[in-house]
């Protein structure tokens, strides 16, 4: 046995090692490095100075070249994001969620181009580098149109702008504390596939966010503002490995919650609930039952104000304004029930007067706190309100503010262009008064003029006429300067000065 147990493990030895032997060579051909064990989908992506190239081959070949990258990378590539929301559509309140048109338009730089002049249709876009965007809230698979543009600006650099349009429904986690007087984000979240040591997304300075007010589907509910803010942030990638991470942009636009359909049908139904109970003490204190009947209805009616109003709302752990006062009505109408069921008990001679005590005090807590509810509202979430109006008021004098500058930037560049021709005409001004003067003590038989302010001599050489620049002639000949009195009375004409000008 022990022999036969020798060959049997001497036999899976050998087959092992050819086994090994085969996988080293099939690795070998294939292209591959013996003890290579890594995966194709932990590949570094392609960095911004390599070429696309098709095949596994070179595929394999150049993430064995490629080095990781360091978080302080050099080669980081900033991207400028400017998101405009073209159309927003129903904000729903219990799905925690909204559908809107948004463009999203990206520009970075492309060294590879600069100063060719080329034009968008020569280009192939998808062999150059591109920060693989996407929208990180967006829910299911939203309808998107991308197309690409080639820019340059006044130094000769290249710039590839992204426009992206998208129609879909994105997440957004709604705070409801202050339901119904709440105000919420809608958010559009644009990150980078790339790790952010490599690309970084930043707002685009030349190019501000915008809300188109004009096609708000949801107008009868929301109330939407004009102003936008934009936070970055880093996205973790894998939650085993914090140091991996995304650069993210959010940009947020804000719509307040028109507060009148609750306000009429739900907290104005239930003070009137709660108002009607104190009409039971009005029942003899003999009948009991009767008392009791009418208050356990008001609060079953309340119980049903109530679930009405779950409907509307998704499942959250707290309590909103709107429960708020809920709850404080049914606790007024339990009182009122627990207090006819006490009366029963107490002596004839002080249950007048105890009763009396009991709808005074009930009477006053509930005016109190339906005074201090309206004071609340007004100091807390209408605060809320009243910022994001001013906020609005400050975004319409801000774009007010960058129209007038650019309207005066090119104001001040047409003058700054028509300075020169005044400068000439002055220049050719004073060169004229000191032909003048020179033309004084010298006699000529050439033929001159003076074109546009410029002395222009015409002189015949060798049968053909030559011109040439006045001035220049008679320094490089160290001639005295000759002009024609019939011109100077024709420049004299055309260049009229004026008496405050040197003559």
């Amino acid at each position: 046995m022990l022999i036969i147990d020798d060959i049997v493990y001497h036999t899976k030895k050998k087959m092992t090692s050819v086994a090994y032997s085969y996988m080293t060579l099939d690795a070998v051909a294939h292209g591959g490095v013996s003890g290579n064990r890594k995966s194709s989908a932990y590949r570094q992506p392609h960095s911004r100075d390599s070429s696309v190239t098709s095949g596994s081959l070179n595929r394999n070949n150049s993430s064995k070249k490629r080095k990781k990258r360091r978080p302080d990378s050099k080669n980081k590539v900033k991207v400028q994001i400017c998101v405009q929301f073209f159309k927003v559509g129903e904000i729903d309140t219990l799905k925690e969620q909204f559908t809107a048109d948004v463009i999203v338009k990206a520009k970075w730089r492309e060294p590879t181009l600069d100063g060719q002049n080329k034009t968008s249709e020569s280009i192939e876009f998808n062999k150059f580098w591109n920060p693989k965007l996407y929208i990180e809230n967006s829910l299911g698979d939203p309808k998107e149109q991308i197309r690409y543009r080639l820019l340059y600006n006044d130094k000769g650099e290249a710039f590839i702008t992204e426009k992206r349009v998208i129609k879909g429904t994105f997440m957004e986690n709604l705070e409801l504390d202050d339901f119904p007087f709440d105000v919420q984000d809608l958010t559009i979240t644009v990150a980078s596939e790339l790790p952010s040591y490599e690309v970084e997304l930043i707002e685009d300075l030349d190019d501000h966010h915008v809300v188109n007010k004009q096609s708000f589907v949801d107008e009868q509910e929301w109330h939407l503002y004009m102003h936008t803010e934009c936070s970055r942030r880093d996205l973790v990638i894998d939650q085993a490995d914090n140091s991996v991470r995304r650069s993210a942009l959010s940009v947020k636009c804000r719509a307040a919650r028109r507060p009148g359909y609750f306000v009429w049908n739900i907290f104005l139904v239930t003070f009137l609930i709660c108002t009607l109970a104190f009409a039971t003490f009005s029942v003899e204190k003999k009948l009991p039952q009767n008392r009791l009947q009418l208050s356990f209805t008001l609060v079953l009616t309340a119980v049903a104000f109530k679930s009405v109003v779950n409907s509307s709302l998704p499942r959250i752990s707290y309590l909103t304004y709107m429960d708020k006062y809920l709850l404080a009505a049914m606790i007024m109408l339990s009182a009122v029930c627990v207090w006819h069921a006490l009366v029963t008990v107490v002596k004839e001679t002080i249950a007048d007067r105890a009763e009396t005590i009991v709808l005074i005090v009930l009477g006053i807590i509930y005016v109190i706190y339906n005074v201090g509810f309206l004071i609340i509202i007004y100091l807390y979430p209408w605060k809320k309100r009243r910022t994001m109006a001013q906020k609005d008021r400050d975004y319409t004098i801000h774009c007010a503010t960058q129209k007038n500058k650019k309207s005066f930037s090119i104001s001040s560049n047409k003058f700054s262009l028509s300075r020169p021709e005044k400068s000439d005409s002055f220049r050719g001004r004073r060169k004229l008064s000191t032909l003048l003067k020179q033309a004084g003590r010298t006699s000529s038989s050439k033929k001159q003029a003076v074109v546009g302010g410029a002395v222009v001599s015409r002189a015949k050489v060798g049968g053909a006429s030559s011109d040439c620049d006045f001035s220049a002639e008679a320094h490089r000949s160290n001639q005295p300067a000759v002009i024609g009195f019939q011109t100077i009375s024709t420049v004299v004409n055309n260049h009229r000065v004026g008496p405050g000008d040197d003559t």
